[in-house]
């Protein structure tokens, strides 16, 4: 199982959430859309899904369908695999140096051929204003941003169980800066909404869903900086980005700046505290502190803690999160380590540093953190803006986003061996 971080800390204005399902095999045609019921599902920290590990990059597959014979370059803006041949993107119409939008798109052949999917609420979406969020091979969730009118924004939630072919609306959900949003069944999830960061400051908004997304609830919210107290426990200062429940009633939401941003409910929401940890108070001082969303594997709790210029620290809980151990990352992951969790005890470090900079040695761990093989990369990625999306210690993928690189599109590079030899190809869009 492949454990997810569920922050967004890229998108802002209105947002429509769209959860994906597509048949492992299938392909989507005839969108059209109905109002009905959010399919639920776990988003960044969704603990159910199984990973398998590729012998080889897959070849590609034949165009399904007759009337499926066009094809075109891809730049990606964000890409979530969830396995070695399923996975989901955002991807643009064109070369997003000319005129281009965002559209969400499937593949089932490693990467190779992508089918857009999406209803035409969900198509020609602005530069930077749509967010995805893979929960399985058969459901993803698509936020995309815009405006009701001169003023007035809000969030709506469409969902598809059908591979794409129908869609469910759910009621709008005030807001203009939502941050991450999770699913922990079919039933209960969350929306965090950013109401502004400034200069270590950032009050949010917390809405809940109880009928698989059909309407939401402002559950709690912060303080302002002249009124700093709440009821609901939120605090005003410190960035707030990652969210994450690990059932109906507990959950974190994270983030970082100058302190150390750690809080946890146990009543699905309603009330926030810090989460004590064993570190010290002071380690944000320096040069801040990095807080993703935690990562989930039954009672087992990851919770990653980056605190430059140090080497990133990493918190195990066996308990649910009532009790924690400070386990070492590598010295050579650097002071900002990408890390992903496929259960309990395996996992790999994309070491990176400061700017960006990734490292020229990941890290793999089949004990849980308790210690770390090194693994000598076989490409340089240096200071270019590489995304990575691993589905297992072994097998991963690495793109750069369209808007990143000039010229033609990008390649798409996978590995099956942790990254000691990576394969670069060029994805093409089916339609």
């Amino acid at each position: 199982m492949r454990l997810r971080l569920t922050n967004v800390p890229w998108f802002t204005g209105m947002v429509v959430v769209a959860s994906i399902a597509v048949a492992s095999c299938g392909q989507a045609s005839d969108v059209q859309v109905k109002s009905g019921m959010l399919a639920g599902g776990r988003t960044g920290s969704d603990a159910a899904n199984g990973r398998g590990t590729a012998a080889s990059p897959p070849a590609p597959s034949p165009v399904p369908g007759s009337a499926r014979t066009r094809t075109k370059p891809v730049w990606f803006e964000s890409l979530q695999m969830t396995s070695a041949t399923a996975g989901w993107a955002l991807i643009w119409t064109a070369n997003p140096f000319g005129t281009a939008y965002l559209e969400p798109a499937r593949t089932s052949d490693g990467g190779r051929m992508w089918t857009p999917l999406a209803p035409a609420a969900l198509k020609a979406v602005p530069a930077g204003l749509a967010l995805l969020q893979a929960h399985s091979a058969d459901r993803a969730s698509i936020a995309v941003v815009g405006a009701t009118g001169p003023t007035s924004k809000q969030t709506i939630v469409y969902s598809t169980d059908d591979a794409g072919r129908t869609w469910a609306r759910s009621a709008p959900v005030p807001g203009a800066d939502p941050v991450a949003i999770d699913f922990v069944d079919a039933r209960h999830g969350w929306l965090l909404e950013s109401m502004g960061a400034a200069m270590g400051q950032n009050p949010v908004r917390l809405y809940q869903t109880t009928n698989s997304g059909r309407q939401w609830s402002l559950v709690a919210k912060s303080g302002t900086v002249n009124a700093p107290a709440s009821p609901s426990g939120l605090p005003v200062f410190g960035d707030k980005e990652g969210l994450a429940f690990r059932s109906a009633s507990v959950g974190w939401i994270t983030g970082g700046c100058n302190c150390l941003e750690v809080l946890t409910s146990r009543d699905g929401g309603t009330h926030w505290a810090p989460q004590p940890v064993p570190l010290p108070a002071r380690i944000c001082e320096a040069g801040g502190c990095e807080v993703p969303a935690p990562q989930f594997a039954g009672r087992t709790t990851f919770l990653q803690i980056n605190a430059y210029p140090r080497t990133g620290y990493l918190l195990v809980s066996r308990d649910g999160g009532a009790s924690w151990k400070t386990e070492s990352l590598p010295a050579g992951a650097g002071p900002y380590p990408r890390l992903t969790f496929f259960g309990a005890r395996l996992g790999i470090a994309v070491s990176a540093g400061a700017q960006g900079m990734v490292g020229s040695t990941f890290y793999v761990t089949s004990d849980g953190g308790l210690s770390w093989t090194a693994v000598q990369q076989g490409k340089v990625f240096g200071r270019a803006p590489f995304g990575f999306d691993f589905v297992s210690p072994s097998t991963g993928f690495a793109w750069i986003p369209g808007a990143d690189s000039a010229g033609g599109a990008p390649d798409l590079e996978m590995t099956t061996n942790s990254g000691r030899t990576w394969t670069a190809f060029h994805p093409l869009e089916v339609s």
